[in-house]
Protein backbone atom coordinates (compact mmCIF):
# COMPACT_ATOMS: atom_id res chain seq x y z
CA UNK A 1 0.00 0.00 0.00
CA UNK A 2 1.72 3.52 -0.79
CA UNK A 3 1.41 6.67 0.59
CA UNK A 4 -2.08 8.75 -0.05
CA UNK A 5 -2.22 12.64 -0.60
CA UNK A 6 -5.03 14.22 -0.34
CA UNK A 7 -5.34 18.15 -2.17
CA UNK A 8 -8.08 20.68 -1.59
CA UNK A 9 -7.37 23.34 -4.34
CA UNK A 10 -3.66 22.47 -4.54
CA UNK A 11 -3.35 22.49 -0.78
CA UNK A 12 -2.66 19.26 1.09
CA UNK A 13 -5.05 18.25 3.38
CA UNK A 14 -3.47 15.15 4.31
CA UNK A 15 -0.37 12.80 3.57
CA UNK A 16 -0.37 8.95 5.01
CA UNK A 17 -0.41 5.47 4.60
CA UNK A 18 -3.44 4.46 6.49
CA UNK A 19 -6.68 4.09 4.02
CA UNK A 20 -9.09 5.41 6.91
CA UNK A 21 -7.61 8.36 7.52
CA UNK A 22 -7.08 9.24 3.81
CA UNK A 23 -10.78 8.73 3.47
CA UNK A 24 -11.75 10.83 5.88
CA UNK A 25 -9.60 13.55 4.25
CA UNK A 26 -11.33 13.11 1.19
CA UNK A 27 -14.76 13.12 2.76
CA UNK A 28 -13.88 16.56 4.44
CA UNK A 29 -12.45 17.82 1.73
CA UNK A 30 -15.16 16.71 -1.57
CA UNK A 31 -18.02 18.85 1.25
CA UNK A 32 -16.11 21.38 1.34
CA UNK A 33 -18.03 24.84 0.80
CA UNK A 34 -16.11 27.88 0.35
CA UNK A 35 -14.22 25.67 -2.80
CA UNK A 36 -17.26 24.03 -4.07
CA UNK A 37 -18.69 28.05 -4.27
CA UNK A 38 -15.43 28.91 -6.00
CA UNK A 39 -15.34 25.87 -8.37
CA UNK A 40 -12.25 24.18 -6.64
CA UNK A 41 -11.45 20.65 -6.49
CA UNK A 42 -10.11 17.86 -4.72
CA UNK A 43 -7.24 15.41 -5.82
CA UNK A 44 -6.32 12.13 -4.15
CA UNK A 45 -3.49 10.22 -4.79
CA UNK A 46 -2.04 7.05 -3.74
CA UNK A 47 1.65 7.11 -4.70
CA UNK A 48 1.90 8.99 -8.38
CA UNK A 49 -1.10 7.65 -9.28
CA UNK A 50 -4.36 9.95 -9.34
CA UNK A 51 -7.06 7.87 -7.79
CA UNK A 52 -9.90 10.92 -7.42
CA UNK A 53 -10.66 13.87 -8.61
CA UNK A 54 -13.83 16.18 -8.43
CA UNK A 55 -15.69 19.25 -7.59
CA UNK A 56 -16.63 19.60 -3.83
CA UNK A 57 -20.06 19.92 -3.03
CA UNK A 58 -21.37 21.61 -0.07
CA UNK A 59 -22.44 19.61 3.06
CA UNK A 60 -22.64 16.26 0.64
CA UNK A 61 -19.40 13.91 1.36
CA UNK A 62 -18.26 11.82 -1.90
CA UNK A 63 -17.34 8.12 -1.27
CA UNK A 64 -13.70 7.29 -1.45
CA UNK A 65 -13.02 6.93 -5.16
CA UNK A 66 -10.47 3.79 -5.08
CA UNK A 67 -12.91 0.88 -4.69
CA UNK A 68 -9.19 -1.08 -4.30
CA UNK A 69 -9.43 -0.21 -0.23
CA UNK A 70 -11.34 -1.51 2.56
CA UNK A 71 -14.10 1.20 2.90
CA UNK A 72 -14.80 2.45 6.62
CA UNK A 73 -18.24 1.19 7.79
CA UNK A 74 -19.91 1.19 10.89
CA UNK A 75 -18.20 -2.18 11.98
CA UNK A 76 -15.19 0.25 12.22
CA UNK A 77 -17.11 2.68 14.44
CA UNK A 78 -18.07 0.10 16.80
CA UNK A 79 -14.88 -1.47 17.00
CA UNK A 80 -13.21 1.73 17.85
CA UNK A 81 -15.86 2.56 20.34
CA UNK A 82 -15.23 -0.31 22.09
CA UNK A 83 -11.80 0.21 22.22
CA UNK A 84 -12.48 3.69 23.94
CA UNK A 85 -14.95 2.91 26.12
CA UNK A 86 -12.81 -0.65 27.27
CA UNK A 87 -9.77 1.89 27.83
CA UNK A 88 -12.27 3.89 29.90
CA UNK A 89 -12.61 0.99 32.28
CA UNK A 90 -15.98 -0.12 30.48
CA UNK A 91 -16.01 -3.54 29.84
CA UNK A 92 -18.35 -5.87 28.66
CA UNK A 93 -20.62 -6.43 31.42
CA UNK A 94 -20.68 -2.66 32.11
CA UNK A 95 -22.01 -2.18 28.00
CA UNK A 96 -24.25 -5.37 28.12
CA UNK A 97 -25.96 -3.77 31.61
CA UNK A 98 -26.70 -0.55 30.51
CA UNK A 99 -28.03 -1.14 27.25
CA UNK A 100 -30.64 -3.66 29.07
CA UNK A 101 -31.23 -1.15 31.52
CA UNK A 102 -32.03 1.23 28.55
CA UNK A 103 -34.53 -1.37 26.98
CA UNK A 104 -32.62 -2.86 24.60
CA UNK A 105 -31.85 -6.80 25.43
CA UNK A 106 -28.36 -7.72 25.16
CA UNK A 107 -26.70 -10.63 25.90
CA UNK A 108 -23.67 -9.12 25.09
CA UNK A 109 -22.04 -5.87 23.77
CA UNK A 110 -19.33 -7.50 22.27
CA UNK A 111 -21.27 -10.29 20.53
CA UNK A 112 -23.72 -7.91 19.38
CA UNK A 113 -22.25 -8.11 15.69
CA UNK A 114 -21.21 -11.69 15.24
CA UNK A 115 -23.87 -13.59 13.27
CA UNK A 116 -25.11 -17.35 13.27
CA UNK A 117 -22.53 -18.04 11.04
CA UNK A 118 -19.34 -16.60 12.61
CA UNK A 119 -19.46 -13.83 10.51
CA UNK A 120 -20.18 -10.13 11.93
CA UNK A 121 -22.93 -7.91 11.12
CA UNK A 122 -23.02 -4.15 10.40
CA UNK A 123 -24.44 -2.46 13.32
CA UNK A 124 -27.15 -0.03 12.55
CA UNK A 125 -26.46 3.56 13.58
CA UNK A 126 -29.44 3.46 15.73
CA UNK A 127 -27.67 0.64 17.86
CA UNK A 128 -24.67 3.04 18.08
CA UNK A 129 -26.70 5.74 19.26
CA UNK A 130 -29.05 3.58 21.69
CA UNK A 131 -25.52 2.52 23.01
CA UNK A 132 -24.24 5.70 23.67
CA UNK A 133 -27.46 6.96 25.26
CA UNK A 134 -27.39 4.07 27.36
CA UNK A 135 -23.96 5.07 28.92
CA UNK A 136 -24.78 8.65 29.19
CA UNK A 137 -28.44 7.47 31.35
CA UNK A 138 -26.44 5.17 33.59
CA UNK A 139 -23.93 7.56 34.28
CA UNK A 140 -26.56 10.24 34.84
CA UNK A 141 -28.03 7.90 37.55
CA UNK A 142 -25.18 7.75 38.58
CA UNK A 143 -24.11 11.11 39.49
CA UNK A 144 -25.08 12.00 43.20
CA UNK A 145 -27.65 14.61 43.16
CA UNK A 146 -26.47 17.67 45.14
Amino acid sequence: MGEFRIYLDDELQCKTTSPILAQAAWHRASRDGRAAAAGGFVKAYEGEVTVGEMHPEPRVGHPWPDGRDHQADLRDVWDSLLRVLKQQGLDDQTLTGALNRYGLITRTVEGAVQDELGGRTVPSAAELVVLLEALYQDRQNAVPQA
